[in-house]
């Protein structure tokens, strides 16, 4: 009896705090400073035809004010597990990898039972079989970048043995160090000898409003940008298509767009569990949201948001 008494005030204890959490809803903007604008930023040749397709791995539902400071309590949003397929004539590449074929088991194994209620997830396939279904070869994928190796998105790496994977020597360092642990990090997703890592030497070109910036195939089509705050080597991805639609693809900064809009940040709970530098987050945060206020035509996608995310095209469609 005791035991339901202390589990019912966990309950209650953690509700009033979500409740408080969520009606603190703002970053103050006026304590970061104002980000200066590349005036030049990449010419993009528009000559240049490639494919975008969006490749969903897994999925978890939860109440919105655990999502960001501001959300609903009563309000569910479904939160994704997705890698991103570009498939350019340069080479053939996925940012992040969803939930990999083996994360059942990492995930009972190094989760402890309440971080395995916080972080549950509903498994699709892994992106190796979704397509290896769709007569997609795993070995035309020539590189994988994550936006950082915590292990829903790091997941899938060792399922491609034969792709370079592109990282910070920053996020590759920590996350090989005795500070990372679940619930961020499982090392066995990515401790393989196999493994053939390049670290990305950023130039120190401005895009957008960005200090320095990385043209992956050096046609402007796509650009990485640093994304510090959530792990010490996260990155950004900037998507220009030849239609003219531009995705700028933000990792786990935020768990969804509005977040960038307000702005405000995860949820406390959560936050505490993932964010390895709190106030880098919120600059970074303030960053992108004046980066969204000056130029609205970019799409801004968070790793995790099923919302920004289901009008993008589903492997195997595309959007060029």
């Amino acid at each position: 009896m005791k035991k339901i008494k202390l589990i019912l005030l966990s309950v209650l204890t953690i509700s009033i705090f979500a409740i408080v959490q969520s009606c603190k809803t703002t970053i103050d903007v006026s304590k970061y400073p104002i980000p200066t604008f590349s005036t030049t930023n990449y010419p993009i040749d528009k000559t240049i035809k490639f494919s975008l397709s969006i490749i969903e791995t897994g999925f978890a539902k939860t109440p919105e004010a655990f999502v960001f400071r501001g959300g609903s309590l009563f309000k569910t949003r479904k939160l994704s597990h997705v890698s991103i397929l570009i498939q350019h004539p340069k080479g053939t590449f996925v940012f992040d990898t969803g939930l990999g074929s083996n994360i059942e088991g990492q995930f009972h194994d190094n989760f402890s039972f309440w971080d395995r209620q916080m972080f549950k997830f509903t498994t699709l396939e892994s992106l190796k079989e979704i397509l290896v279904k769709n007569e997609f070869t795993p070995d035309s994928i020539d590189f994988i970048i994550p936006t950082h190796l915590h292990f829903d998105h790091a997941g899938g790496i060792e399922d491609f043995p034969k792709a370079r994977v592109w990282t910070t020597k920053e996020e590759y360092n920590h996350a090989i160090s005795e500070e990372a642990n679940p619930p961020a990090f499982i090392k066995e997703q990515y401790d393989a000898k196999f493994i053939k890592w390049k670290f990305i030497n950023f130039n120190s070109i401005p895009y957008e409003v960005f200090e320095e910036s990385y043209d992956v195939f050096n046609d402007g089509t796509i650009v990485l940008v640093k994304l510090p705050g959530h792990t010490k080597g996260s990155l950004g991805m900037f998507v220009n298509l030849k239609s003219g639609k531009r995705y700028f693809f933000t990792g786990d900064l935020t768990w969804a767009a509005e977040a960038f809009y307000a702005p405000s940040e995860k949820h406390a709970i959560p936050r505490k569990k993932v964010d390895g530098d709190r106030e880098k987050v919120k600059e970074t945060i303030v960053m992108v949201h004046h980066l969204k206020k000056k130029k609205n035509n970019i799409i801004i996608v968070p790793a995790h948001d099923y919302n920004a995310q289901k009008s993008i095209a589903r492997y195997p469609n595309v959007e060029w």
